[in-house]
């Protein structure tokens, strides 16, 4: 039976002599590196103005740390994991306490130096680093999080961290968004000092399904701020001076979020030049244009906006005073479609799989297209199995077949647009 996956939780008076014999197992006893005997550590950590958290796995410690406020400073005392303890529950531990120090009015976190490796390592990967002539460690706050009673209102949430990471293909744009966008927010001291303003609103623009809105997921989840998404299509129908004022109250609501990636789709039915084919009403354009500049004005904040037609856009809305960097998230190349296939591929089949046609024969494929021909083939090859009693997973014919019944979303016109677009309308 596999055992219960490690959860945070807080401290309670009966951990006391499991947490003690961590701190002895860590070399905190009888004197820790910040110089607290077992006694103070122990009135430390109980007190009532601190936050003291454990890592729980099956009803053992394998982690626990202290954090208390001091005006903006947040100080973390007794960070320890167990020896062998995953690293997984060391990231649980330190994000619940950082969110912790945060909620609590802290932007900058410190701590005494670390004995541990794993922690000293995890530590300057987020960017821990010591103060000059101290043996403590500091790092600026980001209020990342808001919790579910403050997102629901709003339909918003917390993507999943690895989700940015998993994104496969597509490098070209993922590369650029990187770079572009959330290194100068996810790294602002450097950023700071090199002069690089922090991108407060961008434009993603390609064909239907090559991931803009994955993008702006990913965005969040590389950021670890929640996701709200501003749906046009849910104003639509209240008529323009209510649907108006459901904007302007949104985004009131939004401004209360200590942080967010807030996303436009379809951002066209909002902000198109008018025409006799899209009618924008005026109203509602002209309360979109008001709120952006409220958007910029706070921090930890990220208006992005996605189009699958950028030149219906109003010129006057694409302008660098409103928006950063106008970026394109155009078909999946060659290659990208490569990393596409390899990774359902994986997945789904322990055969031999000759990608290179599956590549050749998807080239007006979105990797949404991609996906959906990948589940086909797992599909068919179940039910192979299950009807004929062949036993063997999907192999290159099945994912052929999937393909043959797949609609590509593209077209060769649709691409060409695309790069005219580009040429036209992107800034990066």
């Amino acid at each position: 039976m596999l055992a219960a996956p490690a959860h945070v939780r807080a401290l309670r008076r009966e951990d006391v002599g499991r947490l003690v014999r961590l701190w002895e197992e860590a070399g905190m006893v009888p004197v820790g590196p910040d110089g607290l005997t077992v006694d103070e550590a122990v009135d430390a950590t109980l007190a009532e103005s601190a936050v003291a958290l454990v890592v729980d796995r099956d009803g053992a410690l394998v982690g626990a740390g202290c954090g208390a406020v001091f005006g903006p400073i947040g100080l973390l005392l007794r960070l320890v994991v167990a020896p062998g303890a995953h690293e997984d529950s060391l990231a649980r531990l330190l994000d619940a306490l950082e969110v912790s120090l945060i909620e609590r009015g802290a932007r900058t976190a410190r701590l005494w130096l670390a004995l541990d490796p794993l922690l000293t390592n995890m530590l300057a990967d987020r960017g821990y680093a010591p103060l000059p002539g101290t043996v403590v460690l500091e790092r600026a706050l980001s209020p990342i999080a808001a919790g579910p009673t403050a997102l629901a209102p709003l339909g918003g949430r917390m993507i999943e961290p690895a989700l940015w990471d998993s994104l496969t293909g597509m490098q070209e744009a993922k590369s650029v968004i990187e770079r572009r966008v959330i290194l100068p927010l996810a790294e602002r001291t450097l950023a700071e000092r090199h002069g690089v303003a922090q991108p407060k609103a961008i434009v993603l623009f390609g064909p239907p399904g090559t991931g803009k809105t994955t993008f702006a997921k990913g965005i969040a989840s590389r950021l670890k701020w929640p996701f709200v998404e501003i749906e046009p299509a849910a104003l639509a129908g209240d008529g323009s001076e209510r649907a108006a004022a459901r904007l302007a109250e949104a985004v009131d609501r939004i401004l209360g979020l200590p942080a967010a990636v807030v996303f436009v789709d379809e951002v066209e039915d909002l902000a198109s030049v008018r025409s006799a084919e899209r009618r924008v009403n005026p109203g509602v354009t002209n309360e979109f244009l008001r709120q952006i500049p409220r958007l910029r004005d706070v921090p930890y904040h990220l208006l992005v906006c996605a189009t699958n037609w950028v030149s219906r856009l109003d010129p006057a809305f694409l302008r660098p005073g409103r928006f950063d960097y106008v970026l394109p998230v155009g078909p999946p190349d060659a290659d990208a479609r490569a990393a596409i296939w390899n990774r359902y591929v994986t997945d789904i089949t322990d055969e031999r799989i000759d990608v290179d046609i599956l590549v050749q024969r998807t080239e007006l494929f979105t990797p949404a297209d991609i996906e959906f021909a990948a589940h086909k083939a797992a599909q068919l090859a179940f039910e192979r199995e299950h009807f004929e009693g062949v036993h063997h997973r999907a192999m290159t014919d099945e994912f052929l077949a999937a393909i043959g019944e797949t609609r590509p979303t593209l077209t060769s016109e649709m691409i060409e647009t695309f790069r005219n677009d580009t040429n036209t309308f992107a800034r990066s």
